[in-house]
């Protein structure tokens, strides 16, 4: 188990979805079983999508770039996982890793 396979994957893409436009596509074209919320101020919010306290993933969009980050979504853990080096992560890898490479094939084929 490698946690540094966890590191942003990014996507060309060609269209120009905005993030609203993205977590609404997420929701009924990739899962409904996640919740897709925003995070950030004006043009530079970020889309996340939540399994659980544990996993989830950002997406943000620059340009002509997606960029997907799987990480826990709620803030106090992702706070306390960073203090104990990675513990939380460890335990939930397997599923972070396969919510980040999902999404990264979904956002390929939708926009790229």
């Amino acid at each position: 188990m490698n946690l540094t396979d966890l590191v942003m994957k990014v996507i060309a893409i060609e269209q120009d979805p905005s993030n609203e436009e993205i977590a609404q596509t997420l929701e009924q074209e990739f899962s409904s079983k996640y919740s897709y919320s925003f995070f950030g101020l004006g043009n530079s919010k970020s889309v996340i999508v939540r399994k659980s306290e544990f996993v989830g993933a950002q997406i943000s969009k620059s340009g002509n770039q997606i960029t997907v980050h799987a990480h826990s979504p709620n803030v106090l853990i992702s706070l306390l996982d960073v203090l104990y080096s990675g513990i939380i992560s460890a335990a939930s890898y397997s599923s972070l890793k396969k919510l980040e490479a999902d999404l990264v094939v979904f956002l390929k084929n939708k926009y790229a």
